[in-house]
């Protein structure tokens, strides 16, 4: 019998096999921003994001069909080799052309231009889908089968107590300045969870906003503060509407003469808004900025990416750096500019936070009074009272007292 027919089929199969290989690797390596941009490539595009809003369907009819080829292939094999007389050499030899051509080149391929082959396989794949979907129940009933009788007591882990983390990095290393930076980092990523996005946001007046058309001499005096360009919505005299932000400190040499194109979408989030709810979502968005927005829609800062990270990782100097600007004058009397972060201030108080917070000390007395501060102006926290005392170009200065021992600053 001859062997060319067989030889012919199975090299149709290592195509085959190469062919889903690849299209696994380039389906499952695009990322998020990748999809969203596949989505607006016509009709693939659209047979893409079908197809990858149902992964594990996906994944198990690939892993299925590839399966059934590498089983079909190596009973030809199998055949094949049983009329040599060097049958070991041959299956060896079979064996390292279907890894290689099935699997390390179509991967490695895929990998590269995941965009173009996703687009390329999109059709295919959902015809292979379409075929064996009626038998996939069945698999996923049987995976689930086996991994009740395999691991008849396996259970979920309980979640991580704050007091284990510290003891794992207390165990893990004996350098106790590595030691201190990771408790800070640990510190940090809980107050995550705590902080609100107005506490740790760049304030409106410290954000290069500009509006189209978007030219080089934007950033003819260097980089902008922050390192972000805010660009805002032309047709909106107010400047309330924001249209992305421009990464300046990440544009290419390419791009720098032509800045539209490096405009990035923002994120808008509430000023009660958690940090860790915001780096949520800009990780799962793929974006860098989110503008900050106050009750009634108005834009009154911004968060990057970089500035939450930063939040983290500061070190010692950075993390007391708001705590710093509160001066003590006297036993209970301490005197800090309006912008001081009203956190800070409760944490040197030794005080609790009110219910009703705002992000800065000016803040808590302005929602007190109802109106701007200015000299004069008076205002509750917990037992200490604050007092406006002065005023300049810089902002206000405002002192804080407690019980008859500390003295009144004069109004």
């Amino acid at each position: 019998m001859s062997k060319w027919p067989m030889l012919a089929a199975m090299l149709v199969l290592i195509v085959a096999s190469g062919l889903f290989s690849g299209s696994e690797a380039a389906l499952f390596s695009l990322k998020e921003r990748d999809r969203k941009r596949i989505g607006r490539n016509g009709a693939a595009g659209r047979v893409v994001t079908l197809l990858l809003a149902e992964p594990d369907r996906l994944l198990a009819a690939i892993l299925f069909w590839n399966l059934l080829i590498n089983m079909t292939y190596f009973t030809l094999v199998a055949i094949v080799s049983a009329d040599l007389s060097r049958p070991g050499i041959f299956t060896l030899v079979c064996l390292l052309t279907i890894i290689f051509f099935s699997e390390m080149l179509p991967k490695s391929f895929a990998v590269m231009t995941p965009t173009r082959i996703a687009l390329m396989v999109g059709v295919p794949m959902t015809i292979a889908v379409g075929i064996v979907s009626p038998i996939l129940p069945f698999v996923k009933w049987a995976n689930e089968a086996a991994g009740r009788l395999l691991w008849p007591t396996f259970e979920p882990e309980p979640e991580i107590e704050l007091t284990d983390i510290e003891r794992a990095i207390e165990l893990g290393t004996d350098d106790a300045t590595l030691l201190r930076r990771e408790r800070l980092a640990l510190r940090s990523l809980v107050m995550m969870a705590e902080i609100q996005a107005d506490e740790m946001m760049r304030p409106r007046s410290k954000l290069m906003i500009v509006s189209p058309p978007l030219e080089t001499s934007l950033l003819a005096e260097g980089s902008p503060p922050g390192g972000y360009l805010i660009v805002a919505d032309p047709e909106d005299p107010s400047g309330q509407s924001i249209l992305g932000s421009i990464a300046v400190r990440l544009l290419r040499p390419q791009q720098i003469d032509d800045l539209p194109s490096a405009v990035e979408k923002v994120l808008h989030v509430p000023w009660s808004a958690k940090i860790a709810q915001v780096y949520d979502q800009l990780d799962e968005q793929d974006i860098t900025m989110a503008v900050v927005v106050n009750e009634f829609g108005e834009v009154v800062g911004a968060l990057t990416v970089d500035d939450i990270l930063r939040g983290v990782l500061a070190s010692t100097d950075q993390l007391d750096a708001a705590e710093d600007q509160i001066k003590q004058l006297g036993g209970k009397h301490y005197r800090m500019p309006g912008s001081t972060s009203l956190r800070a201030l409760a944490k040197t108080l030794e005080i609790d936070l009110p219910e009703e917070r705002t992000a800065t000390v000016g803040g808590h007395i302005q929602r007190h009074n109802e109106r701007v501060p200015r000299a004069g102006d008076v205002a509750p926290l917990a037992e200490y009272e604050l007092v406006v005392t002065e005023e300049d170009e810089d902002g206000i200065w405002i002192e804080a007292w407690l019980g008859p021992d500390s003295e009144r600053p004069s109004s």
